[in-house]
């Protein structure tokens, strides 16, 4: 994984990625500026913990309807409210949340797509939001 990744707002919006990758793409988002998020895998089992988990990670405002469009809206929109326009979520454990659900991981997978789509697309492409899922 490069830094090429986070260069653009255009896809890829989504990478893969084995855990010992993820501290020089983390340190090469930073020194670029981004606010670096984190998702634990562990604790989004089921879509009720990965709804409560994503608003309290990723600092959504209050009235998050805790629904896969109100997921999408905030994730796109997370540039706004959180004064930044670049935006990187890691995702860890991503094996724990497959193995529990693999429905539900395909959906979020889904989402974090979408999310990057309406945020190129709200912003006019200033917005770079990435996903990097972390085995």
């Amino acid at each position: 994984m490069t830094s090429e990744f986070l260069s653009t707002s255009a896809p890829p919006d989504i990478a893969d990625i084995q855990p010992g990758q993820s501290a020089a793409l983390e340190a090469a988002a930073r020194a670029a500026g981004f606010a670096v998020f984190r998702l634990d895998g562990e604790l989004m089992k089921t879509k009720p913990a990965l709804m409560e988990h994503a608003a309290s990670a990723l600092g959504f405002p209050g009235d998050f309807g805790r629904n896969w469009d109100a997921l999408v809206d905030y994730l796109g929109d997370m540039s706004t409210f959180h004064k930044n326009d670049n935006i990187l979520v890691f995702v860890e454990n991503t094996p724990a949340m497959g193995l529990a659900d693999p429905r539900l991981y395909a959906d979020f997978r889904e989402v974090c797509g979408l999310a990057c789509e309406n945020a190129r697309e709200w912003s006019k492409g200033a917005a770079i939001l990435k996903f990097v899922f972390i085995a």
